[in-house]
């Protein structure tokens, strides 16, 4: 049961979406039409926008994924509103529109598993791809197939790897981790990305010259994230990063502890690089001086 307080929060967001659901609906049961009514497209976008923050700001990202697919979909007809519409494109809005209406039924009953938002996702992905072809004129790549629960299965590797971790360093638990990651790379044979990008973790896993516990976020951050990429049929953009092939290489981390290493601008990647290199008693002092520096006067 969910407390109080959060159950209110649920109900309103709930009530809410199916209001901008309305919305969506009406414009999108004769978009050829709205489509030149600018008022009517803005209302439909700001719905789909709303959804979108309210699914994020609680945790339903498969709604989130959704809201935002279609509100990709309804800026380009904001934005060019000389976009030629058929009665093919509005049929993919309202089969975008649907899904997402399915999703927030689901979690109206109480039961929006992840296993259901991954179904709908991959279901509906080849649905905005053709849609965003035909508003864009830009050819949709054809994306290898993975299982409709590819992110839920990748999740619950993950899961199994973080346990290893927390039971401390060691070269057998560090197979078990790598043995796991040989694992995800079966989950998706046919993408040359994923299979790279694993290949390195298990190097990385098994690098006897990183502890376990130091190369564990970036590891474990790395490959949710590009799961997730996948399941949205974006798996060109899967890459390892700097970090994790730094952590993959043996020359790279000769020194069990270096005295120096740079580190990037982007915050993400920086604390990623901290996480990897300094024993937590040093993060503990390192977040000391950075709080400290924060509240001197400038």
């Amino acid at each position: 049961m969910l407390p109080e307080q959060q159950r209110k929060i649920l109900v309103y967001f709930i009530e809410e979406a199916k209001e901008h659901l309305q919305t969506l609906e009406q414009g999108l049961m004769n978009l050829q039409a709205n489509s030149r009514d600018s008022e009517m497209v803005n209302e439909m976008f700001r719905a789909a926008h709303s959804i979108k923050g309210g699914a994020a700001m609680l945790g339903y990202d498969s709604i989130r994924r959704t809201a935002h697919r279609l509100e990709d979909c309804l800026k380009i007809v904001k934005e060019h509103p000389d976009t030629p519409l058929d009665q093919e494109t509005e049929d993919l809005f309202l089969q975008g529109f649907e899904t997402l209406e399915d999703l927030i039924q689901h979690l109206e009953q109480g039961d929006l598993t992840e296993e259901i938002g991954q179904m709908a996702l991959q279901k509906s992905e080849p649905v905005f791809g053709l849609l965003q072809q035909r508003l864009t004129g830009v050819p949709m790549e054809p994306q290898p197939a993975v299982p409709a629960n590819f992110s839920a299965q990748v999740l619950t590797i993950l899961r199994q790897i973080l346990a290893l971790v927390k039971q401390g360093d060691g070269s057998e638990r560090a197979q078990q981790v790598a043995a796991l990651c040989g694992r995800l790379g079966a989950l998706a044979p046919s993408i040359p990305t994923w299979q790279t990008l694993t290949q390195i973790a298990q190097k990385a896993a098994t690098n006897p010259r990183v502890p376990l516990n130091k190369i564990a976020a970036v590891l474990l951050n790395e490959l949710k994230r590009a799961s997730e990429l996948i399941q949205q049929g974006k798996s060109q953009q899967v890459a390892p990063s700097e970090i994790l092939c730094r952590l993959a290489s043996v020359e790279a981390a000769t020194a069990a502890s270096p005295k120096q290493i740079a580190i990037p601008l982007e915050p993400r990647e920086a604390a990623k690089l901290l996480v990897a290199h300094f024993e937590p008693a040093q993060l503990a002092v390192l977040a000391k001086l950075l709080v400290q520096a924060l509240r001197r006067p400038t």
